[in-house]
Order: C-alpha cells, then structure tokens, then sequence
C-alpha cells in the first residue's frame, strides 16, 4: 500500500485528475444531495427536448424495437434522421443499459443528468491531458482545464442542450490525438484521431461539431507545418482522417444528410442565420450578466484567466501562442455574426457553414483557445523568466492593480443607484462586487508569484473560486415535475386508453412534447429541426382539413371558442375549461371520428405544387373522399371498400383491406423517404398524398394483407459503410511508421 501512495505523490499528473475529480464534485453535487439542498437543471430544452427523446428511444427499445420512427409529434417523425436524437451516441446507449439492469421500465431523470454531469469530468480530463502536451506544464494544464471545464461557456446554455455539450466534450481528445498523429504518424494515433471525431459526431450537435472541425483542421496545418511536414503527406492523411470518418459515421452522417435536405435548414435566410453576440456582450469577458435578462455568460473566463489570456502574446511571442490567440481572436469576430463583417465571409466561403443559425455559439472555440493561452501564460510564469516577460508581468500587476480603486467606485455608485431605482440597477452590485473581488485575487496571486510553493495553489484556488462563484447556481433549480398529472388532458388519456386512434393538437398551451410525455400524439412539436413539408402544411392547409386529414379529434387552445385561424367556427364541444402549464386553456372535442387509414374516392396526379394547394384550400375540399398525389399518374377512381387496423406501432402499420378494385389506400401518418407498403409480397415505396400524408397504390382489389412499415434503404447503407469504416480503422491499430519526427 505504501509503495502505492508513493507512485501517487511522485506522479503529479495522479494528483491533478484527482484535484480535477474533487473540482467536479464540488461543482455538481447539489444535483445528487437530497431535501432542500437538491438542485436540478432548469426546464426548457433539457426536460422537453432531451430527456424526451431518451425516454421516446428507451420506450421503444424496451418493446423490441429498434426507434427509427416517432409518432407522438408532427404526426410521424424520422426519429433516428434528427442528430439530436443521438440515437447512435455509445455513451448513451450505455446510459440505456444501465438504466434497464437497474430495473427502470422507464427513463428517469436522474439518468439524463448523470449522464450529462459525467461529461463535465471528462472534458476536464481530456482538456488536461491535452493542454498538458500543448504547453509542457502540468499546473498550465490544470489551470487551463479548470477554466474550459467551468468557465462560462460550457457552465451556460450546453448542458441544457445536452448534444450541444457532449460533442464538445471530445473537443481536447480530438486536438490531443491530432498532436500525437502528426508527432509520431503512428497508426494507433490516427486511429484515435477516428474514434475521437466519429464519438463527437455521434454526439448529435452538428453545428459544435462543424467548430470543431475547422478549428481540429487549422490545428493539424499549424502542427504538421511546424513539424516540417510535406503538403503532400497533409492533403494525404487529411483524406485518409476523413474518407475514414465519412464511412465510420455512416449510420448516422446518411440518413442526417438527406434530413437535413429535406428540412426548413437548407432553405433558412440569412438574417436568420446571422444572428450572434450583440456588440455588448464583450464586456462578458469582465462582468457577468450585466444585463439583467442575460442568462448566461459564455464568454466569462474570471478575471485571473483573461488577465493571463490578454499577456499570453507579450510574455511568450511564439509559435503556439500566435496560433491560439488568432484562433480566439477569429471566433469572436464570427460569433457576432452580421453586427460584424467578417461574419460575410465566413457564410460565403467556409463549407456547410451557411446551414447553422447562432453563431455566438463559436463561444466553444474561443472556450478552448483561452484555456490554451492561459496554460500557455501559467507555463511561463511558474518557470524562469527573462528580463522583458518580468516586465510585461509586473506591467500586467500595475495595470489590475490601478483598475481595483476604479472598480470599487463603480461598486459604490451601482450600490447608490440600486437603492434609489432597484428594478433597473438592483442586479449590477453583485456583478460588480464579483468584478472586484476578482481583480483583487488576481493582484494577490501576480504578487506572491515568487513564492513558489504557494503561487500553485494560490492559483488553482483564484481561479475555482472566481468560475465557480460566477457559475456554480447557473442552471441549478429547485426540484419540479416536468411532467405532472394534469386535469385538462385526463379526458383525453381516458379516451386514448380505449385503444382508439387519435391525435391532439396544443395551441401554446402545453410544455414541449408534452404528448409524448402523456402516452398521446400531437400534431405539434418543439424539435428544432422542421421538414419542409410540415412547415408548409401547417401554414397552407386549412386548419378544419388538417383536423380531420390528420385525426386531431382534441384541440388544447387558448380560444374561448373553437375557431380556426380561417375564422371558421367547429361544432365543437368544450370538456374542459381551467389552467395549463401556459396559461388559461380549453379543451374541445372536435365535431368528427378519426381515421387512421381509408380508400379515397378518386385520386388525382397533379404535377404543380401550387395547383395542389389551391384545391386543399377550397372550401369543398374532402380529404377522406379526395387524395392529390404530385405525379404523372392517371386518375383512380375507386367504388370504396373497408380497412381494419391489425398492428399499429410506430414505424409500422399492418392492415387488412378489402377494396373492391383498383385503389389508393390513404394513412394518416407524416410521408417521408423509407416508408414501403408490402401487398401481396410485393414491397415498393409510399407516395405522398395531399400534401403531407402517405399513400398506397393497390393495383388489385382485395382482401389482402397491407403492411406499411419505415424501412430506409440509407440507414442500411451507412450502417455497411460504418462496418466498412469501423474495420478499417481498426486496422490503423497495427499499423506503424519507421520513424519519428518531433
């Protein structure tokens, strides 16, 4: 045991993961404490977005079935396309294992935070054991580490959009496994250069992973230039690197493509793109939340990180620190999107970079740059200096050192003006009192840097405290039910518990994918990311058609009457009058049966988008009794016949039909590309039917066996190419260089 304890003391890089673990521990453990000293993450994307697809996924594979499919919001959904869904993550299929082999049949909250909390260790681990590399310093790397683990970036809006986070979290591993690739051209490391992108795309965040990605490909330049490689072993391994991750991350990369095609991202203008920081936000850099309806501070880093950040450059003028402080300089200036220019150019000439909206989320790589600089700084300062960094150090301690005074009378005058107008200065004296407290720690540790058994600590210490008083209550809240027993649907659940067929539609009124929440379906839903054909049959079918076309037999709405946006009044009986999670609501049971599935009359192939709108829009539109299908076929006019549901689950539907001749067989279910139908043995692709819902053509009359089911032939192909892709970088394992160049 003794010889064990000390290895521990020697090794110092033992000593800083455990600092990093108790760091953690200290951070987070709110969130696991129980009575009144519990904390849990805010309501909003987290509780409505996140955990509701872990619970969609987990439900499904519970029952046997693989979750491609969703049909408790927009009336079906790709569930597996929707990066978000990060259905293919390992960490959270590993989440689900554990989760059943606890006994769960259903998945719990504490689950998703555990889950997201363990992230944060990670990250602080890989970001030390990167930094350590990239500035030869382990109190450098630690303190580096400290301040991307818990600064404000990743302490703000990330956690809640729990993709957003996880795909950041590779971010160091990615950066290390480059370094070391480019270092020693070993297979192994390019191999872990692989699984660390292909874990960071699996992660589900597109837009953190493009960052990372341009920043990982500057570094990779910067790295093999300095290391004298040749261009053409870079633009070699560079197709090689990505060639592999392409097929790797097939499974997901396929389908996600053409999703993303198919939705409301490849068509979205640029004023809504362009939106990022306002001017204003780079006083985060200083004082946090100086706007009282500011939730976050992304760019905050304590007042001892960006002192050690702005002296980077002057105290050590070389290779790394030019790189990393452009970096952080080129970030900012596109995350404040169209208030800057540069934001223009990045939009016209950086690839697939038009697809993504809010660009103050650039803020992860100006996160990553600064805890470089600053462990770049920390290296410096904890070594020998020379005459001139001596200087630029005790400049840097005279100008903090002058600034506190200034900084105190700031205090003064905000505390006056809060107590004579508190509504409008009540906020400023805690975030200027954290200003200076700040600037004082970092004046004590720049003073006693000779003390070099003290400087360390002292500086690991300013810096937790300073993230950790600016950070640590930002997303913790009291305890709440996301999802609590609510009077105004129990009508609709008991009606859903007959086992009959329908759907709801919420007008603002409930929370985010409340239906899946409450074992019901809706027309709505909060993903963030629409298919086109949704967003335009919402804003151009009439509202009675997409009521009954669709099978929405309750409406949720704020009206005090059951009038549709077309200034039509339903028949319409009210069930229920009281409060919803949004307000004052009604519940109305609509004048009508929903079908689920039917055989239309007559079924028209038009070829004009614009044709088939104007005649959902008339006033004599019958969907039960007309389909319009955008093709070349010829009309089908059908004497009727029945349809009986046998099996309905989501991603597949099996009926029995007896039509009497030829027919379309109409089902009210989202259309999108992989939906077959199977008659008669014989398998081919559904067709979109008015607009939005799916159709089978039966070329003879029945009784026969129809199976609908979501079978995409793209999953398939990129699960072969992920096969493919995940052999080959095994591979690269056993594969080694001759030589070594440093």
């Amino acid at each position: 045991m003794l010889p064990l304890i000390r290895k521990i003391q020697v090794n110092k890089t033992i000593i800083h993961i455990c600092i990093l673990l108790l760091l953690w521990i200290l951070f987070f453990w709110r969130f696991f404490a129980d009575g009144p000293n519990r904390v849990v993450f805010p309501d909003g994307d987290f509780t409505q977005q996140f955990f509701m697809f872990r619970t969609i996924a987990f439900r499904q594979l519970l029952s046997g079935n693989i979750p491609l499919w969703t049909d408790c919001f927009f009336g079906g959904y790709p569930f597996h396309a929707d990066p978000q869904a990060q259905l293919f993550y390992p960490p959270v299929l590993l989440n689900f294992g554990v989760v059943r082999l606890l006994g769960y049949d259903s998945f719990p909250m504490i689950a998703l935070t555990v889950e997201t909390i363990l992230h944060y260790l990670a990250i602080s681990i890989f970001g030390y054991l990167f930094l350590k590399e990239e500035c030869g310093s382990r109190i450098g790397a630690l303190s580096g580490s400290i301040i991307l683990t818990y600064g404000g970036y990743l302490t703000g809006y990330p956690p809640l959009q729990t993709a957003s986070l996880e795909t950041a979290t590779w971010m160091p591993l990615i950066l290390l496994a480059l370094r070391r690739f480019v270092s020693s051209e070993s297979g192994p490391a390019i191999a872990g250069v692989i699984f660390a992108y292909s874990l960071a795309f699996f992660a589900g965040h597109p837009q953190t992973f493009l960052l990372i990605i341009y920043l990982s490909i500057a570094y990779f330049l910067y790295r093999s230039i300095v290391s004298g490689r040749t261009l053409l072993w870079i633009v070699s391994w560079t197709s090689i690197m990505f060639g592999l991750l392409t097929l790797t991350v097939g499974v997901q990369l396929f389908p996600q493509i053409q999703f993303l095609a198919l939705s409301t991202r490849s068509s979205l203008p640029f004023d809504e793109l362009s939106s990022g920081f306002a001017t204003y936000d780079i006083v985060q850099f200083f004082v946090t939340r100086l706007v009282s309806t500011d939730l976050w501070q992304p760019l905050y880093i304590g007042i001892m990180g960006i002192t050690f950040a702005l002296i980077a450059l002057p105290l050590k003028r070389d290779g790394p620190v030019r790189f990393w402080l452009g970096t952080a300089l080129v970030s900012l200036l596109v995350s404040f999107g169209s208030n800057l220019a540069l934001y223009q150019m990045a939009y016209w000439l950086l690839p697939v970079f038009k697809l993504f909206r809010g660009q103050e989320r650039a803020a992860v790589v100006i996160a990553m740059a600064s805890s470089v600089l600053v462990s770049l700084t920390v290296s410096a300062i904890t070594g020998p200096l020379k005459r001139k960094q001596r200087a630029v150090l005790y400049a840097s301690l005279r100008w903090v050192r002058n600034l506190v005074p200034v900084a105190i009378i700031l205090l003064i005058i905000a505390v006056v003006a809060a107590q004579n107008l508190p509504e409008v200065w009540g906020h400023i004296p805690a975030r200027l009192g954290l200003l200076v407290i700040g600037m004082v720690l970092t004046v004590f540790v720049l003073t006693i840097r000779p003390l070099r058994r003290i400087f360390p600590v002292a500086l690991i210490f300013v810096i937790s405290i300073e993230l950790f008083s600016a950070n640590i209550s930002t997303n913790a809240y009291a305890p709440f039910d996301p999802y609590p027993e609510l009077s105004l649907i129990k009508p609709i659940q008991l009606d859903s518990n007959t086992d009959r067929w329908f759907r709801t539609q919420d007008d603002a009124r409930m929370q985010g994918h409340w239906a899946c929440a409450y074992g019901l379906r809706e027309w709505g839903g909060i993903s963030p990311i629409r298919l086109q054909t949704w967003v335009d049959f919402d804003a151009l079918a009439p509202e009675h058609t997409r009521f009954r076309m669709l099978g929405i037999d309750y409406l949720i709405s704020w009206k005090m009457q059951p009038m549709t946006r077309e200034g039509l009044l339903l028949s319409a009986t009210p069930i229920y009058q009281g409060m919803s999670p949004s307000g004052d609501a009604k519940v109305y049971r609509l004048p009508w049966q929903a079908q689920r599935a039917w055989l239309t009359e007559t079924a028209y192939g038009l070829t004009s988008a614009s044709n088939m709108w104007k005649i959902i829009q008339s006033n004599d539109f019958e969907p039960y009794k007309v389909a319009l299908t955008l093709s070349s076929k010829q009309t089908i006019d059908s004497t009727g016949g029945n349809v009986k549901i046998l099996s309905d689950r989501p991603g597949y539907i099996e009926l029995a039909v007896n039509n009497k001749d030829e027919s379309l067989l109409v089902f009210s279910e989202a259309w999108y590309p992989g939906w077959t139908a199977t008659t008669n043995g014989i398998k081919q692709p559904t067709e979109m039917v008015n607009g939005y819902i799916q159709g089978a053509h039966l070329e003879n009359p029945g009784p026969q066996k129809v199976i609908l089911e979501y079978d995409p032939l793209l999953l398939k192909q990129g699960l072969i190419a992920s096969i493919i892709g995940l052999v080959l970088t095994l591979s690269l394992c056993f594969w080694k260089k001759g030589y070594t160049n440093d």
